[in-house]
């Protein structure tokens, strides 16, 4: 197999699903014998990602504001310096900079978008239905776009579940009794009270109506 140049954006490389997998795809591409291009705002997780073997470049690509238009010549230019032949988009931001960087790049690079989930319906989220391959992380986000998205074209997408990797993320993994005890000491919990937690931001996609009714049924006392 020819070795092929892969360029991932994204916002920033801080914390989340997104971020995570990005260092994952990295990695396994690297392992295959390709190389590992990574534009981003920068964060936390550069330093895993440059240890697992990708390059990371930075860029602001997903800053929400006018001077992010300032970054298309540069994302061009990095991909044309570095004969990117894949360019793999997972927000929807970096995605329209993606777009415009591309139109004036012949040959142009295949282009392929992630659908981590379900977006806003609006023509803003559109953009990650232009990619020439599109994945979508379960069949719950495939059914969601192509119901909601109705110009795009099935054949174009392919399901790839997301997963994880049990050995960081064992299956009930508890946390260790030390650890416990900081969380209660950092936020005045006192010892015996239970514990209820949400691992993800409060909003209804990420279970947050799920929590509130879990409270709404607790005994006090």
């Amino acid at each position: 197999m020819a070795r092929l140049t892969v360029m991932q954006l994204l916002p920033a490389l801080d914390s989340g699903g997104v971020e995570r997998g990005t260092l994952e795809i990295g990695e396994a591409l690297v392992q295959a014998g390709h190389r590992s291009l990574v534009v981003s705002g920068g964060g936390r997780l550069v330093g895993p990602l440059e240890a697992m073997g990708s390059r990371h470049i930075r860029l602001p690509i997903g800053a929400k504001s006018p001077r992010v238009l300032l970054t298309v010549r540069k994302l061009r230019a990095a991909i044309e310096a570095n004969k990117v032949q894949v360019v793999h988009v997972r927000s929807r931001l970096p995605a329209w900079i993606a777009w415009w960087a591309l139109k004036k790049i012949d040959p142009r690079p295949r282009w392929v978008s992630t659908l981590h989930g379900l977006n806003s319906v609006s023509r803003y989220s559109e953009i990650m239905t232009r990619a020439d391959r599109i994945i979508a992380v379960s069949e719950s986000c495939m059914r969601y776009w192509l119901t909601h998205f109705p110009r795009l074209n099935p054949d174009r997408v392919v399901l790839i579940h997301r997963g994880i990797d049990p050995r960081k993320f064992p299956y009930g993994a508890q946390p260790a009794p030390e650890k416990v005890a900081q969380f209660r000491a950092r936020l005045g919990i006192p010892k015996g009270r239970r514990i209820l937690t949400l691992p993800g931001r409060v909003t209804e996609s990420k279970g947050g109506n799920t929590l509130v009714n879990l409270v709404a049924r607790l005994t006090v006392g």
